[in-house]
């Protein structure tokens, strides 16, 4: 495996995180991903017997927001659906807490669950209801506010991976590792998922990561290797600094992310701020590919029985309120552009779909165009939904523009080149019949000094 910025590297292990305002969900430590890149795990999740140590999070009672949120005006959302593009026929599996029920969101399909509940559509962690939102709430049918979703008629395919609120008693591990994540992974593919929004992450030590041991990160590995394949791409949250994640120096990461650290194989997005700029919560590191919106956002309450909207939402153990952000956020922004883009452009590839997203977000400075905190920048949905982008121009021929004489080639009116260019042929012309005159007058001199001379 190789990062397509930095040479290779081994596995990882370590701690899984929800990439947002909850608390983090700590995972097993499990081994590496390249010990055998054949082997394959069932869909069927791990199921856990864990108590609810914490009441599921109730709704905040908000309503209507008249305010557009910034996220939607920069990614240009309304134009995208104003063309048709909506992600109709799309499929957003969201491995994360679960999905509540809220009117916005009518298109959600309920799949399986590591708690042993069999209930992938319930959310007591309110995290997962937020990340579906932002790829597919549907638009207020009152017209009270302008909040919608990337893609609001895909349908959405709850798979509860994770919960801060379920821990073992004995060791206070909560419900979540690798190991589930590669399942959930799997089912989803095998669910005909378009696309796999994970925002949470596993975040471990180089050294770990360079170790080998148990088999859940290779799970992973298979698990994200398998999707890829099958043309079914994985967006992945960078990750937020706290507890085990740690900020990145640049160019010599120290801190290893999953699943973001399968890079070939997944798209991994970092958030920036309204003035875009990196959030400061951001995990860098090689495998950073985009950014997107992922603070100060206005999000569907995420709360149990949730009808409206929300701008704060409680966070860690202590429900105190807090903002909506981090790259938990910013992931479902570019998952939903890929919705898009599949929608328009059904054939493309996995690869291709990532290849598009890159090559067209706005580009940070620096020889290469691209560091380990923004990746390749901030995406750009309507460049890359664009007929052809520019890494595809040797794929398939352009589109044919309309076709100039020779003539046409002076399109813009640069009127000081133009008078300097007349100018210019004015001064040679006078110059010819000056000279012409002069010869003239020569002659004719010369002519009555002969006539004289003969006299």
């Amino acid at each position: 495996m190789s990062f397509k910025r930095v040479g290779a590297m081994g596995a990882a292990v370590g701690v899984l995180a929800l990439g947002g305002p909850t608390a983090p969900a700590f995972a097993q430590t499990v081994g590496p991903p390249e010990l055998n890149p054949a082997v394959t795990t069932g869909s069927a999740l791990d199921t856990f017997d864990y108590p609810q140590k914490q009441a599921c999070m109730g709704s905040s009672g908000g309503g209507a927001i008249e305010e557009k949120p910034w996220s939607q005006q920069v990614l240009g959302i309304d134009r995208l659906h104003a063309q048709g593009l909506t992600g109709a026929g799309m499929t957003a599996a969201v491995i994360d807490t679960g999905v509540n029920h809220h009117p916005r969101l009518a298109n959600v399909q309920d799949g399986q669950s590591s708690i042993n509940d069999g209930r992938g559509a319930q959310d007591c962690d309110g995290h997962g209801t937020i990340v579906a939102g932002i790829i597919a709430a549907q638009p207020d049918p009152t017209g009270q506010d302008a909040y919608v979703g990337m893609a609001p008629d895909a349908r959405v395919l709850s798979i509860r991976q994770s919960s801060s609120l379920f821990q073992d008693q004995q060791t206070n591990k909560t419900i979540g590792n690798t190991e589930t994540m590669a399942q959930a992974i799997n089912s989803a593919v095998d669910e005909g998922a378009s696309v796999i929004n994970i925002s949470q992450s596993s975040c471990q030590s180089i050294a770990e990561a360079s170790s080998y041991g148990n088999s859940g990160n290779q799970m992973l590995h298979n698990a994200v290797r398998r999707a890829y394949d099958a043309d079914v791409v994985v967006v992945a949250a960078a990750g937020n600094v706290g507890g085990q994640c740690q900020k990145n120096p640049t160019g010599n990461p120290t801190t290893a992310v999953l699943p973001a650290w399968f890079d070939d194989y997944v798209l991994t997005v970092s958030s920036t701020n309204r003035q875009g700029a990196p959030s400061e919560f951001d995990v860098p590191g090689p495998w950073v590919d985009v950014a997107a919106p992922g603070e100060g956002l206005i999000a569907l309450d995420p709360g149990v029985g949730g009808s409206g909207l929300a701008t704060q939402v409680a966070e860690g153990q202590n429900g105190q309120m807090g903002p909506i952000q981090g790259t938990s956020f910013a992931a479902p922004y570019v998952s939903g552009l890929v919705l898009l883009i599949k929608q328009k452009h059904p054939t493309l590839s996995a690869e291709e779909i990532m290849e598009r997203i890159k090559t067209t977000a706005l580009h940070p400075g620096g020889r290469d165009g691209n560091n380990d905190i923004v990746g390749y920048g901030m995406i750009d949905p309507e460049a890359a939904l664009a007929d052809v982008v520019p890494a595809e121009h040797g794929k398939q021929p352009p589109p044919k523009g309309e076709t100039h004489l020779a003539a046409d080639a002076l399109q813009r009116k640069d009127l000081p080149a133009i008078v300097v260019a007349i100018g210019g042929a004015g001064a040679g012309i006078a110059a010819i019949v000056f000279t012409a005159f002069l010869i003239n007058a020569v002659r004719n001199v010369r002519a009555r000094t002969h006539t004289n001379s003969e006299e």
